[in-house]
């Protein structure tokens, strides 16, 4: 059987859309903008391979393949209802997966101090770390994922407007170098002159980022000479070390790998770029107890 993309949230708004006939109005129910209800109504006619709603006149009929859906959906979530009426487990005896979306940068900040706790208090719960997404399609397919971790500057990107958040720590960026380059050895060098030299920086699969985030980068590369980019911030201080140039790095991840790669932070790049960290949500795991004390646990560890 071939595999399906669709997911029980957008049959959530395939069963309500089939009750209302009426975008504007099932928008309104589901608590969605009506943007995100057409691009998650397309990708279900995609899948159905049937238009499912059809305008005639003032008004959208259901297509005969949509009426056929009806009852097999009511039955679903007449299902699905009644999960609710089970006790949530204790986190201590939970089993889970739990997946975050993040970039190597928020990994590598919290995986070991957040294994750590888990590890003591609830050891059936496992985190899997995945590439952040940021466009409505792609976290429309990737609404399993339990958390993000981002930077705020991203969290009004138009694919996380119906989150839910909490601020962890702030963060700025930094120049680094290897102790071998020739900046290394000046006492407290110009941003005019840092500037001058080759520079490696993070960049991002553009077809998973929302302009937000490639505004950004282009900001950070803006009068700069860009040599070379990777898609890992962990990559960079390898960099710096085996080469002539200059990298931009987010403070935390500098200072823990500076000495380890025989690099020097030569201080936060200028103009100043600085953000906060957020672990955002969707509002449906708001209520889940193991969902909650990993909330807690996060604001625990890593809350400034």
């Amino acid at each position: 059987m071939a595999r399906r993309k669709t997911n029980l949230n957008q049959l959530r708004i395939l069963s309500v859309l089939l009750k209302e006939t009426n975008l504007s109005r099932a928008a309104d129910i589901l608590g969605i903008s009506q943007p995100t209800l057409s691009s998650v109504l397309k990708q279900l006619r995609e899948e159905f391979n049937d238009p499912l709603l059809v305008r005639v006149g003032n008004r959208m009929e259901l297509t005969a393949k949509a009426k056929l859906l009806e009852e097999p959906l009511n039955s679903v979530f007449e299902a699905v209802d009644t999960l609710w009426d089970v006790e949530t487990a204790n986190p201590s005896e939970s089993r889970r997966n739990v997946l975050v979306g993040s970039t190597d940068y928020g990994a590598f900040i919290t995986a070991a101090p957040l294994y750590k706790k888990l590890a003591e208090e609830a050891p059936g719960i496992a985190i899997q770390y995945v590439d952040a997404a940021e466009t409505v399609e792609m976290v429309n397919q990737e609404s399993e994922i339990d958390f993000y971790l981002v930077p705020d500057l991203v969290r009004h990107s138009p694919a996380f407007q119906n989150f839910k958040f909490v601020h962890l720590f702030d963060e700025e960026m930094v120049y680094l170098v290897g102790n071998h380059h020739r900046l290394a050895q000046v006492e407290n060098p110009s941003a005019e002159e840092i500037n001058k030299e080759p520079f490696a920086t993070y960049h991002v699969g553009a077809e998973r980022y929302s302009f937000q985030s490639l505004k950004i980068i282009s900001n950070l590369e803006s009068d700069r000479n860009i040599v070379l980019r990777v898609q890992q911030f962990s990559v960079l201080p390898k960099i710096a070390q085996n080469a002539n140039c200059v990298v931009i790095l987010p403070r935390r991840m500098a200072n823990a790998l500076a000495e380890k790669h025989n690099c020097t932070i030569l201080g936060a790049i200028e103009p100043s770029f600085k953000f906060s960290i957020c672990l955002m949500w969707e509002r449906v795991y708001q209520t889940d107890d193991v969902h909650e004390y990993l909330r807690d646990t996060f604001k625990e560890l890593f809350g400034s």
